[in-house]
């Protein structure tokens, strides 16, 4: 192998390396707010199952200044990834029905997508 041809294959892995670097931050940041998203429906599904399961009210409360979701069960979600800036009340009956008491619950996204709880039903839509 040449001077020249090595010279050549270490340009081809650089760019390749550099291409992958500025790449992966992006895929990470996006695999970040996938999984927040997931884990805000899997958080809701399982307040609206301590409603039904306790036949008691079950109230969710968003503080944006702390980014955390409250649960009156004790319940905390933490480090939420939307980017809204006012809190939000929600609360499930004993029969597992969503009520939006305040705010809006169509949540903001820092890569542009927007997750929402929709009233009445409580299914989330990306």
């Amino acid at each position: 192998m040449s001077v020249v041809e090595l010279v050549c294959c270490l340009a081809i892995v650089g760019i390749c390396m550099g291409c992958l670097m500025a790449f992966s931050g992006e895929m990470i940041s996006n695999l970040s707010i996938e999984l927040s998203k997931v884990e805000l429906d899997c958080f809701l599904e399982n307040q609206r199952l301590e409603a039904v399961r306790r036949s008691k009210t079950v109230e969710l409360i968003y503080n944006y200044r702390q980014r955390k979701l409250f649960s009156n069960t004790g319940d905390v979600l933490e480090g939420c990834l939307w980017n809204n800036l006012e809190d939000f009340r929600i609360i499930f009956n004993g029969e597992g029905s969503i009520a939006i008491l305040s705010g809006s619950t169509t949540l903001c996204f820092e890569n542009g997508t927007v997750l929402t709880i929709q009233p009445v039903t409580g299914k989330v839509t990306y």
